[in-house]
This record gives C-alpha cells, sequence and structure tokens, in this order.
C-alpha cells in the first residue's frame, strides 16, 4: 500500500482535497496520512500572546476548533477511516518525519507562496502534489521542460508512482528550449508512451501565451526548483513563475 502525506490548514477546500484523495486510492492504492496544522497561537493562554485585546486568541482557537470538526466531518463524508494527526507549530521536520514512510506529499497551496511552503520545496525528499482549483485527476496530464536532470527525475518519479496511466501520450512543453534532441521523449518511449515537443520561445511568444496553454491541463508536471528562492525571484528563473501562475495542479518530483 502506497501513502499519501495530506497537510492541512484553515482555509483549505475540504472537497477538493479529499476528493483528490480517493482519486488517489481508487486508481493507484493510496492510503492516507492527513496532518492538520494548526496557527500557532491556538492554546497558548491569552495572557501570553500579543493577541490578548478584545479576545482575538480566544476567537482564533474557535476557528480553529471548528475546522478540526469540519475536517473530521468531510472524512467521514467521503467513508475515509483513517486517524487526523492534529499538530501546533509544525515545522517541516515533522513533515520530513512523517514522509519516511510515504510516498507523496499533497497539500492545496494558492499562487501566494507563503513560507512553510517554500520550506516544504527545500527539504521534500519525496514527489509532491499542488492542488489548485480543480480535484485532482490524471485525464489531462502536460510536462513542462527545459530538458534537465530535475525535470528528467519529476517525470521518471511520477511515472514510477502512478503505472498504467489511462494515456498513450504526454506532451511536452518548452520555453525558449528548441533543442533537436529531447531526452524526455525518449524517457516516455521507453515507458509506452509518446510525447509531442510543444516549443514556446520569447522571440514568437509571451509568457501568457505558455501560461494559458499549460494551463489547459488538470495536471502539470514540472522539476523542482533550486534551493535559493531568492535567486529563482531575482533571476526571474520559470520554475518560480510557474507556481506564482499556474491555476491548475502541479506535480513536482
Amino acid at each position: 500500500m502506497k501513502k499519501v502525506v495530506i497537510l492541512l490548514k484553515n482555509g483549505n477546500d475540504l472537497d477538493l482535497i479529499f476528493k483528490s484523495y480517493l482519486h488517489l486510492k481508487t486508481h493507484f492504492g493510496f492510503d492516507i496520512v492527513p496532518m492538520y496544522i494548526r496557527d500557532i497561537a491556538y492554546k497558548i493562554p491569552i495572557s501570553e500572546t500579543v493577541l490578548n485585546s478584545g479576545g482575538a486568541a480566544e476567537i482564533l482557537n474557535e476557528m480553529e476548533d471548528d475546522f478540526v470538526a469540519q475536517v473530521n466531518t468531510a472524512l467521514k463524508k467521503y467513508k475515509i477511516e483513517t486517524e487526523l494527526i492534529v499538530q501546533s507549530e509544525v515545522g517541516v521536520d515533522e513533515v520530513k518525519t512523517l514522509l519516511k514512510t510515504a510516498d507523496l506529499l499533497m497539500l492545496e497551496q494558492s499562487v501566494y507562496l507563503n513560507d512553510l511552503f517554500l520550506e516544504l520545496l527545500k527539504i521534500a525528499y519525496r514527489p509532491i502534489i499542488i492542488l489548485r482549483n480543480k480535484p485532482l485527476t490524471f485525464e489531462n496530464i502536460s510536462i513542462v521542460s527545459n530538458d534537465g536532470v530535475k525535470i528528467n527525475k519529476s517525470v521518471y518519479n511520477f511515472l514510477t508512482l502512478f503505472p498504467n496511466l489511462d494515456t498513450d501520450s504526454i506532451p511536452i512543453l518548452t520555453w525558449n528550449c528548441n533543442y533537436e534532441k529531447h531526452y524526455l521523449v525518449d524517457l516516455l518511449k521507453n515507458k509506452g508512451l509518446s510525447a509531442d515537443v510543444i516549443n514556446f520561445n520569447s522571440k514568437d511568444d509571451t509568457l501568457k501565451d505558455f501560461y494559458f496553454a499549460l494551463g489547459k491541463s488538470n495536471l502539470v508536471i514540472m522539476g523542482n526548483l533550486s534551493r535559493s528562492f531568492f535567486f529563482e525571484k531575482i533571476t526571474n528563473r520559470t520554475g518560480l513563475n510557474l507556481l506564482e501562475n499556474l491555476n491548475t495542479s502541479i506535480f513536482i518530483g
């Protein structure tokens, strides 16, 4: 049985998350390890917080309790029999420990990339699925590639985790990478899949065109970023731009 660790935080779309998990369970046999990350103010006495004016901490604690109840209700709704792990002030070390016996990490993350999410990308030694917009499906997959080592690793891990896909072709989209040979095509061919390489470039296309084409997919496979996200930002690297502009689910291996 394969396992997916699912990170939950207040405000998540629980229908999107649990429908996505059920897709993994039904089609690929995944079991679930759900962890809820409480706000750091949870259960800290009001006198010990900076939120003591007007009972703000109490209100926050009640919101956290309400959301835990919503998660448990959603688990029952989708007939998912498991125990919810609830922790406060969770950092990357706790997630790293959970991943030691898991195959995949999944979470809902908006295009606003918070600090915990960026830290997870730095330490992740298992593939990640980032959920956005609609429940996970494998009906329409594409790959964004510069034909480097990181995207090659992501595609390999994806095909290993999700064998026997109900498709015989996965398109590869590139930006300013019009190579004569694209090694991902050979990798996919070895796995019984064909691939058309669709080239976009800054001379003939805009980044908006590129993102629009990728956004037509239900799931986009991309490589991990460098560990220095500040460097990615100031050098305008495509990987970080994709995370900040694609409103579709993303697989990072």
